[in-house]
């Protein structure tokens, strides 16, 4: 499962990409990309989603991370 958040100025590079893998273990993968030219800025992984609402407080603001956790959650 994978979500594209576009928020613009309130993110770095204005674009994140949360991918949720579940092989063994629940896995997200946070990709940042910039918004003109979709390159890679940054990324990291997160193992739960307490881990994932931390690590995306580092990118974006605590309410966008609370947004992009909460659709994970469902």
């Amino acid at each position: 499962m994978q979500k594209t958040f576009k928020i613009g100025e309130s993110a770095l590079g204005g674009i994140i990409r949360v991918r949720k893998s579940t092989n063994n273990k629940i896995t997200y993968k946070i990709t940042c990309l910039d918004h003109t030219t979709k390159e890679t800025i940054a990324w990291d992984y997160a193992y739960s989603t307490e881990d994932l609402r931390n690590k995306l407080e580092n990118y974006t603001s605590h309410y966008y991370a609370e947004v992009m956790t909460n659709h994970f959650k469902k």
